[in-house]
């Protein structure tokens, strides 16, 4: 049984076995339920923001027949964690970057007392949550990127430790592990990105008022992207 999109399906190939698992934002329960499916996952908790998704979240729990194995709870992001549900791995797919480094930060040390496993699916804004993982000690272990209904979208996988090796800008921008596999998805997003910086640096360059700190971070993004290309 799977109802998971490409993206999903790739967010759940990156949960380890026998984990207890958190899914923030959970819509519909699809991976939890999924995780439970496959016995990727021992426990799974469904946390939505909103009473209309949680009541949807859990129908679709009680359908499956897993109300024992997955919690549905009302909460605003990691708050709906609780020390004794023992949390290893916490997944947040499918929101902006800002909004994902935004619960992380707001997580108590209770919440994430257990946690060693962060999957984390930005719409948009990877580089600032590459940024939070090493600033927090979460060494970036696996990347993936894919297309679906003409979006990429990228995911990360953390996991703690004693000290994150800190990246080099073009790591944070591009991804370390998605710039060592070099998938064709990968060239394609970046030789896309390099055609509208290149536009954009010819543009401003022409504009009344010349930004010119903002022509040479362009210029650098160039520099990089043409490197890994």
């Amino acid at each position: 049984m799977t109802l998971l999109s490409n993206r999903l399906q790739a967010v759940c190939q990156m949960v380890d076995e026998n984990t207890r698992v958190a899914d923030i934002g959970s819509d519909h329960a699809y991976l939890p339920v999924e995780l439970i499916e496959q016995k990727t996952a021992q426990y799974a908790l469904a946390g939505e923001v909103a009473v209309g998704p949680m009541s949807r979240s859990k129908e679709d729990v009680e359908k499956f027949g897993l109300s024992d194995q997955i919690d549905v709870r009302l909460g605003d992001g990691l708050a709906v964690i609780q020390k004794s549900d023992k949390i290893d791995t916490v997944v947040i797919a499918g929101m902006g970057g800002i909004l994902i480094t935004d619960i992380l930060m707001r997580a108590t040390d209770e919440q994430l007392s257990h946690v060693k496993t962060l999957i984390l699916q930005p719409n948009i804004g990877e580089p600032l949550v590459r940024h939070w993982l090493v600033d927090n000690n979460f060494q970036i272990v696996d990347e993936d990127i894919i297309e679906e209904d003409h979006h990429v979208y990228e995911i990360i996988k953390a996991t703690k430790v004693d000290k994150a090796t800190p990246l080099v800008q073009a790591q944070y921008l591009m991804g370390p592990i998605l710039m060592f596999k070099k998938s064709p998805t990968f060239v394609a997003k970046w030789e896309h990105k390099l055609n509208g910086y290149q536009k954009a640096v010819i543009n401003m360059k022409q504009a009344k008022k010349i930004d010119q700190e903002k022509i040479d971070l362009m210029n650098q993004y160039i520099k990089y992207i043409e490197e890994i290309l």
